[in-house]
């Protein structure tokens, strides 16, 4: 179900795969360590609400994604959303 989907992206892949892993290449990138770019995200996660800001953008998103978007348009839609949710990452990351 779409409940489903939106709730193993948002409860499981999105907090602990996606956003970590781009906090553990940009800290590599500026010559973090791993545990360093861990503890930034952490950071972000409890000061700044990194992921309440994530699931703000993402819930209403992915709803539309898994229940009116056709199959063959879902990546490009996600990645329209996603180009400006960088935006709102790299503002979190550099502030």
């Amino acid at each position: 179900t779409v409940a489903r989907k939106v709730a193993v992206d948002m409860g499981f892949i999105s907090p602990l795969i996606c956003i970590p892993t781009a906090y553990i290449i940009k800290g590599f990138l500026i010559g973090n360590t791993f545990v360093q770019s861990l503890a930034n995200y952490v950071d972000d996660v409890v000061n700044k609400g990194l992921v309440f800001k994530n699931w703000s953008i993402f819930v209403p998103v992915q709803c539309i994604t898994f229940s009116i978007i056709p199959e063959h348009f879902r990546v490009s839609f996600v990645a329209c959303i996603s180009f400006f949710w960088m935006i709102i990452l790299s503002s979190i990351l550099s502030g």
